[in-house]
């Protein structure tokens, strides 16, 4: 087999077209670089019944509505969960029999030589690809048993705090199977590669490949030619915070910018605007939007660069999370300059002060104002960081480390 005739079947848990999030910003971009090797299938489970029958360059598409064919007795399972070590709400979500044996018919059918199965939460659907012969691929969007550690350390309350710990021994096991049961372990960073190490010890062979994106995509932005969205253009301090608003650690970053960063800008910038771009907003935050006309909510957008076009710096105020933040590598290719956390910034080779700032919550809004008072600083922070999407997270760079695990399997 050459390597410019591998198939390769995707699982996932949405549909990954078009993106609306950063899971599907990583599969979309590994579902391009996959077409490079060959034909590329997709099998996506989700409550919902898109209205496209296809994906650009997608050589198959099954999509499974689950939420059609859950029997009462799956029902009754899913609500048990607790009675068995490897089963997790958020896992069994995306799973009924029903779905599994329309995956197995889409193997059959599709005859891949590779099978991604993108995030965690796919599990339960692992012994339906191992029936069939393949190298399997686990693309572990976060270790997510890090992330529902560090929620765990925040929970209050007995009864909470106990069925916190029984969902993070659950998903401690899941995972740590996973990792060892597939040809091959992909994560977002050297960081991740510690952290898979520390929780689970020896586990398949493990790759980095980076969230990246398109970044001529972005190029319009960066240049200026593309318009800010309408309304925002008539300030020039627009704070910007991206992301799919009702993921926990995106709403505690939210809350942070509504109740502490944002008022104090205000009081220093009254023209200022918080803009909050990302689905699934919190009430707490349309409350906020309809109190202050300076906050804005947008919900889902189809199209995230009127945004980046408006705003004149990224704010990042991350205090949870794993993988890497592609809100931040979208601001790198789009010339928008970002102030994070050191969080926020994790696992990005981003250096402070030259790709961007890193501060604590508290020194957020100075950085802010350096910015905005100097805007030579801005310009310096944002060509570095464009340097640096360019050369290790573009869909190019990345597709370089994909060609080197692909090459490993074969």
């Amino acid at each position: 087999m050459t390597t410019s005739s591998i198939r390769t079947l995707f699982i996932t848990k949405e549909v990954p077209y078009p993106p609306v999030g950063g899971a599907s910003l990583r599969t979309w971009q590994n579902i391009n670089i996959m077409m490079k090797f060959g034909p590329v299938g997709v099998f996506s489970a989700s409550n919902w019944t898109p209205k496209s029958t296809s994906l650009p360059g997608v050589t198959l598409w099954k999509h499974s509505n689950f939420s059609t064919h859950r029997s009462n007795w799956e029902n009754l399972e899913s609500r048990l969960w607790w009675l068995h070590p490897r089963r997790h709400p958020d896992a069994d979500w995306a799973y009924t029999k029903t779905a599994a044996q329309e995956l197995d018919e889409t193997l059959i059918k599709f005859q891949p030589d590779i099978v991604v199965l993108e995030e965690v939460w796919l599990y339960p659907y692992l012994s339906v690809v191992e029936k069939h012969k393949c190298r399997i691929i686990f693309d572990n969007h976060n270790v997510e048993a890090s992330l529902w550690q560090q929620r765990y350390r925040i929970v209050k309350g007995i009864k909470s705090k106990l069925k916190a710990k029984i969902q993070l021994d659950h998903l401690k096991s899941i995972e740590g199977d996973f990792t060892k049961q597939v040809s091959q372990v992909w994560v977002c960073s050297e960081d991740d590669v510690s952290l898979i190490n520390k929780f689970y010890g020896e586990v398949s062979p493990t790759y980095v490949v980076p969230n990246g994106i398109n970044v001529a995509h972005y190029d319009c932005v960066r240049s200026g030619e593309y318009s800010p969205k309408t309304g925002l253009e008539d300030t020039s301090r627009n704070v910007l915070f991206l992301g799919q608003l009702s993921y926990s650690p995106n709403t505690v970053a939210a809350e942070l910018l509504i109740n502490q960063i944002y008022p104090r800008l205000q009081e220093l910038y009254p023209d200022s605007r918080l803009l909050l771009v990302g689905r699934s907003p919190t009430q707490f935050m349309l409350d906020a939007a309809k109190r202050s006309p300076g906050i804005i909510v947008t919900g889902s957008v189809p199209d995230v660069r009127p945004y980046l076009a408006a705003a004149s710096v990224m704010v990042v105020p991350l205090l949870q999370g794993g993988g890497t933040r592609l809100k931040i590598v979208e601001a790198f290719a789009a010339g928008c300059p970002v102030v994070s956390t050191v969080k926020g910034a994790e696992g990005i080779n981003a250096r402070d002060g030259e790709h961007l700032l890193i501060r604590e919550v508290e020194e957020l809004v100075a950085g802010v104002s350096q910015i905005w008072s100097d805007s030579s600083l801005g310009e310096k922070l944002a060509s570095s960081a464009y340097e640096l999407v360019q050369a290790e997270y573009s869909w190019e760079a990345v597709s370089r480390k994909v060609e080197k695990a692909i090459h490993k399997l074969f």
